[in-house]
């Protein structure tokens, strides 16, 4: 029965120790022209936005003219809101955006991200976290950002 008593005791230690380890940053994955790349934040701040710490470089992607980039994030992210941000090069060599509506609330696990023309071409793509404040005109204050340049 002693005995018993022990080895409850030392499951509860470890199970107590394994609640207590931290959870990791959320990750987002890319696809684009066959290859895969997963990646941590390149910048993450708390919950509100604040305390914010430069975290990891950005990853990088070949993506050729024309091509749609396939976006995935985990749960943790997919239960908030986030958002796609990208910049490319038109035909006429001339840089432009584009931002993708706030995804998320649990109902967006994905997004494809394609640019307007087919000789359009991606230069760098960026997942925003939205933090649980909100700035003076409304918007979401970002938490998160996974940023991606891409290569030719």
């Amino acid at each position: 029965m002693r005995r018993l008593a022990l080895v409850l005791a030392a499951s509860v230690l470890v199970l107590t120790g394994c609640g207590a380890l931290p959870r990791h940053d959320p990750e987002v994955t890319f696809y684009a022209n066959g290859k895969t790349i997963r990646i941590e934040p390149t910048i993450y701040c708390d919950l509100e936005g604040s305390n914010c710490a430069e975290k990891n470089p950005p990853g990088t992607l070949r993506v050729p003219p024309g091509e749609v980039v396939q976006i995935s994030v985990d749960g943790q992210l997919a239960d908030g809101l986030w958002e796609v941000v990208c910049v490319y090069e038109n035909a006429a060599r001339v840089q432009e955006g584009c931002t993708s509506p706030l995804l998320g609330k649990g109902e967006n696990y994905t997004y494809t991200l394609a640019v307007p023309d087919d000789s359009d071409q991606l230069l760098r793509i960026e997942v925003h976290e939205a933090a649980g404040a909100v700035l003076e005109t409304g918007q979401p204050l970002m938490r998160g950002s996974w940023v991606v340049d891409v290569t030719r």
